[in-house]
């Protein structure tokens, strides 16, 4: 009996060790998918990373600059908070590598350079001044496109001797003199009248209704000598029908017209030439006509004047070749003044647009050297929180100073390199499109002045 009662204490004992191994086992198996989902929720996402793009950069970019095409931080520029930044640092996880908790820091903290970028990379440090060449006497940089019309009087009296040359060949002369300082933007022409027949009665009416054109265009001077030459003083002095007919010479797209008649009288075929001078001036196109009266009479010289006044223009009174080239040197000299001021006009724009990228380049340059200096003291603060966090010396956080240090100093180095960049760029063009303006200024400037001398 007293075996029998042992062995059923010790099967009991047996049973309820074996119960509690099961209830441990069971126990142990309900408890490891919770450690598994505790590891999943530790485990690092790296943030997502955004790129502001440039539109046409006209080549691959540098790993640098896309890094500063970054989207910004959460906390940069003016939505810093160092509080915030601490309590989003807070919730990082203690087992990140350094690269992480950098990338981290980037995430919260890297500052907007995407329009500076855009200034960078588009910058365009080219000089251009484009002002018209002078072309007539209009006291301003910007001239108008201008044409020169020269009307020769081919009537029988320009025969007549003017010291020891005929009028006929001192006028062609002085003209050709004149034609060689016109701009070489503007244009010229060359209309005769009177020039065929003769004086006689019976060629009157063939004369007077005589008007040519003989050369227009930029000036070509073996050309126009050319046409110059073909000049012969036959007949009569049809000056109205010249003045009417000159509009046939002047070209499309012309502002101004400057009109030389070159005569040594009167008209003689019945025209009325002061009102055919106000009716060209009354045109769309302003025009002024010149009046060159050579070797005049006193009656002469009064009907001239008359038609001068009625084309806006000024008579001129010249009795031989002296005082014609004397005239016309005078239009040199404002020819000369023209170029002074194209070349001032110049090298001022020059300056002015200089100035004005390398301006754009500092203020580019200045502003990403403030940012990154910024956003690396930043980073500096929040790295020294996470090793207060932390509070051990081997953890990755601890070991990011130098990190953070290069990565500031990349993006302040790109502002440095590339604002100098384009700083010197626009400073050599500039001072090279100021010399073009100078020196091809001083080369017409000189011409005309040698021109002028040789009178």
């Amino acid at each position: 009996m007293k075996k029998l009662l042992y062995g059923i204490i010790m099967l009991s004992i047996m049973l309820t060790a074996c119960s509690q191994k099961d209830n441990q086992s069971v126990k142990s198996q309900t408890t490891e998918p919770k450690q598994v989902e505790k590891e999943t929720e530790d485990k690092y996402v790296s943030k997502e990373v955004k790129y502001y793009e440039i539109e046409n950069p006209g080549r691959e970019l540098m790993d640098i600059e896309k890094e500063l095409l970054r989207y910004p931080g959460i906390y940069s520029g003016d939505q810093y908070d160092e509080e915030k930044v601490k309590e989003a640092l807070d919730q990082l996880p203690d087992h990140l590598t350094k690269e992480q908790y950098m990338e981290e820091l980037i995430y919260l903290l890297s500052e907007d350079y995407h329009k500076e970028m855009e200034t960078l990379i588009h910058f365009d440090s080219s000089v251009n001044v484009d002002i018209e060449r002078p072309d007539e006497a209009v006291n301003a940089p910007t001239l108008k496109t201008a044409h020169y019309a020269i009307l020769i009087d081919a009537s029988g009296s320009m025969k007549a001797p003017s010291g020891n040359k005929s009028r006929m060949e001192a006028a062609k002369a002085a003209v050709l003199e004149f034609a060689e300082q016109i701009p070489e933007h503007a244009t010229i022409s060359l209309r005769v009248y009177g020039h065929k027949g003769s004086g006689s009665n019976s060629d009157k009416k063939l004369s007077c209704s005589s008007s040519e054109n003989f050369y227009n265009g930029n000036f070509d001077q073996s050309k126009f000598n050319e046409a110059l030459n073909k000049v012969k003083p036959v007949g009569w002095t049809p000056i109205a029908l010249a003045l009417e007919t000159v509009k046939e010479d002047i070209p499309e797209n012309t502002e101004d017209v400057i009109v030389y008649v070159v005569s040594d009288g009167i008209e003689t075929c019945d025209g009325d030439p002061a009102q055919a001078a106000k009716d060209l001036v009354s045109a769309d196109i302003e025009t002024v006509v010149n009046i060159i009266g050579f070797d005049v009479d006193n009656e002469g010289q009064k009907l001239l004047k008359e038609v001068a006044s009625a084309g806006k223009g000024e008579f001129t009174y010249v009795n031989s070749e002296r005082d014609l080239k004397r005239y016309l040197r005078a239009q040199y000299e404002e020819i000369q003044r023209n170029w002074l001021e194209w070349k001032e006009a110049g090298k001022s724009q020059a300056i002015e647009i200089k100035e004005e990228k390398k301006k754009l380049s500092i203020d580019t340059k200045e502003s990403m050297k403030e940012k990154s200096i910024r956003e690396k003291e930043r980073m500096k603060l929040a790295q020294a929180h996470l090793k207060e966090r932390f509070e051990d010396y081997n953890h990755p956080a601890a070991n990011m100073f130098s990190m953070i240090v290069d990565y500031g100093d990349a993006k302040w180095r790109y502002a440095v390199d590339t604002g100098n960049q384009a700083w010197s760029e626009s400073v050599d063009n500039g001072n090279q499109e100021w010399s073009n303006y100078v020196d091809e200024g001083n080369k017409k400037i000189n011409e005309t002045i040698d021109k002028k001398n040789k009178k």
